[in-house]
């Protein structure tokens, strides 16, 4: 029984996100005439904020990590005060970003979109190599499917199929809009 595989299935979709900000990012520096970056960066932040910050984090630092800190769960280091630094970090990444996009700021913006994609990236690295298996050799049956039940929770809670749908379609409006300006 795995209680990190639909966080790491969300790790995918969060990477293809910064993927894709990352060639709009690309794009403004080739292109310093256009705005494009800053005209989409709203979809960036609200995907960031709402499936990333408030969806996945949900699960993650609220139930997961709740498990994790167990006594006996993590025998040789405890990594979660990092983790929740590294998501502290994000989060102030993302407020930079709104107020560039709030002072129509398209370099900063630039600036903070790139170091949070570089930290996400290592951020995940590290959760699905190292802090998921830990995870999954150290909590027990038992409360793995105690974990199960309170992601399902969180899911019906947070409208779970609303989200994937919305933030997926997003995507591809994303991705259509590159393609049109390139």
């Amino acid at each position: 029984m795995q209680v990190t595989n639909d966080l790491m299935n969300e790790h995918q979709l969060i990477l293809k996100y910064i993927d894709l900000m990352g060639q709009y990012i690309n794009f403004s520096r080739e292109n310093t005439d256009k705005f494009l970056f800053l005209e989409k960066a709203e979809i960036f932040t609200g995907f960031i904020r709402n499936f990333a910050d408030t969806f996945h984090h949900a699960k993650e630092e609220d139930i997961l990590f709740k498990y994790m800190e167990a006594p006996g769960v993590m025998t040789h280091c405890n990594p979660l005060p990092q983790m929740l630094i590294e998501h502290d970090q994000g989060r102030q990444y993302v407020q930079s970003m709104k107020a560039a996009i709030e002072g129509n700021n398209q370099d900063i913006l630039i600036e903070n979109a790139g170091h949070y994609g570089q930290l996400l990236k290592e951020h995940i690295f590290k959760e699905d190599n190292i802090l998921y298996p830990m995870a999954e050799d150290g909590i027990t049956d038992n409360a793995k499917i105690q974990i199960l039940d309170e992601y399902k929770e969180a899911e019906l809670r947070l409208d779970s199929n609303a989200i994937w749908a919305e933030y997926e379609e997003k995507y591809n409006e994303l991705q259509n809009g590159l393609n049109e300006n390139q």
